[in-house]
């Protein structure tokens, strides 16, 4: 009975939160939609955005050299956020009876480890980052705010309950 009811359960708080999503979005693409055209407006060659779009979002190399310690720091973070898309959907999916990743069989224990380093990394770099803003307060990133606080616990909290499974049955 319990098996039955999670998934429709899961089915409406999806349906729900994709709702609550759309309320906000809505209005900024009708902001986009009806802003004035802009004449001069071409996208371009695609090839080299493309490269610059792997060099400096994929590899975060932009924020590296122009920060090295806090610009690896944001790396592992933003990495780690990147890996841990896939073992989202595979839990979502584990909602459903959908699985695609086994922690047991194929490339599941590779990918899940893979995803455990990068929860280490992403910790100690959050932890650092939050040291840094809090207690450091460099001039560069202005004044503090308590929301960044608060999702770096939140980032720090989910990153760090991921790790106890490789211990805990």
């Amino acid at each position: 009975m319990m098996r039955s009811v999670v998934p429709v359960l899961l089915f409406a708080l999806i349906v729900a939160s994709g709702y609550l999503f759309w309320r906000r979005f809505r209005i900024v693409v009708t902001r986009v939609l009806n802003s004035r055209s802009d004449e001069d407006f071409h996208i371009g060659s695609v090839l080299p955005r493309l490269r610059r779009f792997f060099w400096e979002v994929l590899c975060q190399a932009k924020v590296i050299r122009e920060r090295p310690l806090p610009g690896i720091a944001h790396a592992f973070v933003f990495w780690a956020f990147c890996g841990f898309a896939i073992v989202t959907l595979n839990h979502l999916a584990t909602g459903f009876h959908l699985s695609f990743l086994d922690y047991h069989r194929g490339f599941g224990p590779f990918y899940f480890w893979l995803a455990f380093v990068f929860a280490v990394l992403c910790a100690v770099s959050i932890a650092y980052l939050a040291f840094r803003r809090f207690i450091l307060r460099p001039k560069s990133l202005g004044p503090t705010s308590p929301q960044s606080g608060i999702i770096a616990g939140f980032i720090f909290v989910l990153i760090v309950s991921y790790m106890p499974q490789w211990w805990v049955p």
